[in-house]
């Protein structure tokens, strides 16, 4: 009789944990499509943990989370100058990078803070380049406005560069070393592609 009462008692738990296990899954699946309906309304879920990028290309959308929050940074577009505002680069070229700038995170975070995490480079091997926007009257360049959950802006970052073929956009990597940044990511632009 105590086996029979042990084996319903059994079966009764897999039957409760079955129909639990079958009504939790529906309200993810409730969840998942409500927050995938409203991506540019809403920040993205911050416990999703976020990995390398590094086949980027122009076009493409980094997620970074760092010390300071979770952000998305898009490249829109890359162009080649050779002087800017009647300027000559450093090196040789300039690169103007086109950005939007999202948090997907919990707390406000800097909008130059965030787009500071990205250098360039002709070399991966090599040191990369900050951003010098700020140098310049006409770049559209990204200032401190803190940006709160959800809320995106469009800016523009100029790089000095040597001339290649091909050129990198990446996470400093000074600050992935740190920990500072809890990812990496790379973009790959090709010369060619820029107008």
């Amino acid at each position: 009789m105590n086996k029979r009462k042990l084996t319903q008692g059994i079966l009764l738990m897999i039957i409760v944990g079955l129909v639990t296990a079958c009504g939790n899954s529906n309200e993810e699946t409730a969840s998942e499509s409500l927050s995938t309906d409203n991506t540019d309304l809403s920040p993205s879920d911050s416990n999703a943990e976020v990995t390398d990028q590094m086949e980027l290309e122009i076009g493409d959308t980094a997620t970074i989370e760092s010390t300071i929050g979770t952000y998305e940074i898009t490249l829109n577009d890359m162009q080649y100058h050779e002087e800017i505002e009647g300027e000559i680069s450093d090196l040789e070229i300039y690169l103007i990078a086109d950005y939007t700038l999202r948090n997907v995170g919990e707390e406000d975070i800097s909008a130059v803070e965030s787009t500071t995490t990205l250098e360039l480079t002709d070399y991966l091997d090599g040191s990369g380049q900050p951003d010098t926007a700020g140098a310049f009257e006409n770049i559209d360049y990204f200032s401190d406005d803190q940006l709160k959950p959800g809320d995106k802006v469009h800016g523009q970052a100029v790089y000095n560069s040597y001339d290649a073929d091909t050129f990198y956009v990446r996470a400093v990597q000074g600050l992935v070393a740190s920990g500072g940044l809890k990812n990496d990511v790379l973009f790959t632009i090709e010369k060619e592609e820029m107008e």
